[in-house]
This record gives structure tokens, sequence and C-alpha cells, in this order.
């Protein structure tokens, strides 16, 4: 008894975690770089940042704050964006014949606005799949589709009311995940790949079909669903920040659409968090060892399947919302591609890399859309037409993203706040 006793006494006390003080600067100096120093503080605040994540990878058991930091390395790099980009603005406005405060205008209107929500949601879906289970999902676009035909079907062809219409709109990708699931969940990733794919290309070209025009809309959609949101709006005028404007029903589509993007990043983030999140992980470093401890791997990546293909089901809903029409053409296979595009530009396996992603990928798109439409337009252009003519802008701004995407992939193919060891794919 007193030798256990003593055993017990000399046994070294468990020390609490505590919070890594880089993770609190980095918080701190990424608020203060926003609303304070002018952005003058978040450069250190994105520096702050990576520095806390080290330290919290390298020492996991003394250390924590992961949150804090990622909180001051999302403002840091917001900040440091927005400096950079004002410093560019002040040295370049009386020598380019551009004007850059519009193009900045139209760039971050368009990583605040509608199209950078539509693909943060589906991209928090491909998280799910891809990022946090190691499925590699190339229909996401599909689970798009039936969210937004759901809605629109439902009230234009059944006659049901809007919120019962919402619903169908959610219950159609558990649907669709379940059908898709049960012959495909069991090949490896590059069939499963080509499985998902060729599923979304048969929804889009079945939503357009000539043979299901009177109940689908064929090639011309459905529209006349999406009275009882706009109904709904509160906002009567325009909202004019100065750096970024909207119109009354774009607000009001920005607020909800920012609101259904948080409360799904606070389902990922307590669902990765917890015992069931654990076990997708360990599913995709090695399914077989997570079968050999008794668990029905199969059952999880279904549930994953559905999660991830729920939020692609919002991203449609939302879409037809805004744009008050569904056509086939908005569901190809090139909405799936960008929407991983701002998984991997933000970071897999990241509760905020899908969303920061997104923003950015706007931001790039827009942003060299507006600058290469002006550098090619006018008497005398700052690009020559036989270089580049205003038709082909269109084109070169996606060639130049892509670009990026290459070095981001060959230099940092985590992403911006991935982690290397979190992009493992399933090459079984």
């Amino acid at each position: 008894m007193s030798a256990t006793t003593h055993e017990a006494s000399t046994a070294p006390a468990l020390r609490p975690k505590r919070t890594h003080p880089a993770a609190i600067a980095s918080a701190v100096l990424g608020v203060a770089g926003l609303t304070l120093t002018a952005g003058i503080a978040s450069p250190f605040a994105l520096w702050k940042g990576q520095q806390a994540i080290a330290a919290i990878e390298a020492d996991p058991g003394d250390y924590e704050g992961r949150g804090l930091a990622n909180l001051g390395r999302v403002l840091g790099l917001l900040g440091t964006v927005l400096l950079v980009t004002w410093l560019v603005l002040g040295f370049f406005t009386n020598v380019l014949p551009v004007d850059i405060g519009q193009v900045f205008k139209t760039a971050l209107n368009q990583a605040l606005g509608p199209n950078a929500i539509v693909f943060a949601l589906a991209a928090i879906g491909l998280n799910v799949h891809f990022g946090y289970t190691g499925l590699l999902n190339f229909g996401q676009a599909g689970f798009m589709a039936v969210g937004a035909y759901g809605l629109a079907v439902s009230v234009v062809t059944f006659d049901l009311s809007f919120w019962p219409a919402v619903g169908i709109s959610l219950l159609a990708p558990v649907v669709l995940a379940i059908l898709l699931g049960v012959p495909t969940l069991r090949l490896r990733a590059d069939y499963l790949a080509i499985a998902t794919i060729a599923t979304a290309e048969i929804l889009r070209l079945t939503f357009g079909s000539v043979e299901m025009s009177d109940t689908l809309g064929g090639s011309n959609g459905l529209t006349g669903y999406a009275g009882t949101f706009q109904d709904l709006n509160p906002f009567e005028s325009r909202l004019d920040l100065g750096f970024v404007a909207f119109s009354a029903r774009d607000t009001w589509s920005v607020l909800v659409g920012w609101s259904m993007v948080a409360i799904c990043l606070l389902i990922v983030w307590a669902l990765m968090r917890s015992p069931w999140g654990r076990v997708l992980r360990s599913i995709r470093e090695d399914e077989d060892a997570v079968r050999s401890l008794g668990k029905n791997v199969f059952a999880y990546k279904m549930q994953a399947l559905v999660l991830g293909g729920v939020f692609g089901g919002l991203a449609g809903l939302f879409l037809a919302l805004k744009q008050a029409s569904v056509v086939p053409t908005d569901y190809s296979t090139n909405v799936t591609f960008f929407a991983y595009t701002a998984l991997l530009i933000g970071g897999a396996a990241r509760v905020f890399g899908p969303v920061v992603g997104a923003m950015i990928f706007w931001f790039l798109i827009s942003g060299l859309g507006s600058f290469l439409g002006q550098a090619t337009s006018g008497i005398d252009p700052l690009v020559p037409t036989w270089i580049m003519d205003n038709t082909q802008s269109s084109l070169v701004r996606f060639i130049a993203t892509g670009l990026g995407l290459m070095l981001l992939m060959i230099f940092r193919p985590q992403g911006i706040f991935g982690d290397r060891r979190e992009i493992a794919i399933d090459e079984r």
C-alpha cells in the first residue's frame, strides 16, 4: 500500500496545455492591422501565426492555440493584401493608364460577393470528401445541380410552397449521395473520380434534355421560384461602403450566404474535433488499419459523402436563389474544378481553407479580368493588340490563374493554410 502511494506521489504530474504566446500575438496583431495600424501590423500577424502553428505542431503536448493562430493568419493575410494593394494604388495611379482603384473594387466585390459564397460552400463539401476523408469526388457540380433543381422543380412544376421546397432541395443531395455511394465507395480513388464526374455529367444532360423539358425546363431552365426569398429582403437601397458596393438584392443574398457559410464551418469544425472526425482522418491515411479495428469504413465514407453532398446542395440552392433561375450550363464540370481550385489555394483539411481559397480565387479572377479588360481597350491600349485584344483578356485571366496555381502546387502543395501531412490521397 505504501509502495503504491509512494509511486503515485513521485509520478510526474500532467502539465496543462498553455496557449502559445505567438498565437495570442498573431490574433492581436491581426485585429490591430485591420483597425488601428492601417495594415502595418498585418505582415507581423501572419508571421507570428506561422510561428505559432510550427511551435504547436512541434510540441502538441505542451501548447495549444491553433484557432487563435489561424485567426491571426487570416486577418494578417487580408490586411497584408489590402496594404500592398493600397501601396500599388498610390504608386501606379499616375503611371498606368488603368484605373487601379476600380480594379481593386471590382476584385473585392467578387471576393466578398455571391460568387465567392457559392464556391466556398461547394469547396467546404469537397473538404469533407477529399480533405478529411480522402474521397476524390469530381462530381460536386452534380450535388449542386440536384440542390438547385430540387428547389426550382418543387415550386414551379409541382406547385409546392417555398419552405417545403427548400427541404426537398436539401434532401435531394442526400438521396444522390446514397445512390452514388452504394456502388462506388469501394472503388479506388481514380475510379471513384471517374464515376462521380460521369454521374454529374449525366445529371446535367438529363436536366437539359428535350424529353424532360416539361418537368425540368430543358436548356432554358426554370424561373419563378425565388419570389418568397426576395420578399424576405429587408434592404431597400444599395449598400455602398466605398471599397465594396452591392445592390439591395445582392446585399440580402450576401448576408444569407455568408451566414450559411458560417454555419457550415461551425458544423465542420465541431465534427472534425469529435471521434467521428478522427475516424475520417484515419480512413484517409489507412482505411485497412481502421477496418482492422472493427470500424465500418463503408458507413463512415457514406456519411462523409452525404455531409459533403449536402454542403454542395446548399451551394446549388444559394446559386439558384441568387440568380432566380436554374439552367443546366451553370453546373458543368468547370464548377467542380473551380471549387477544387479554391480548396487547394486555401488548404485542404483546414476548416477555413475553402473559404479563404474561394475569396482569393475570385479576387484574382475578377481583378485580372478588370485589369486586362482596361489594359486592352481604348485608342492607345497599354497592351498592344498584336499581343492580346479585349476579347482574349477574359481567357488570359484563367491562364494566369492556372500558372499561379501550378507555382503554388510546386512550392506549397498544401495550400496557403494547409499542412503537407494533410494532403495524402488514397492510392489504393
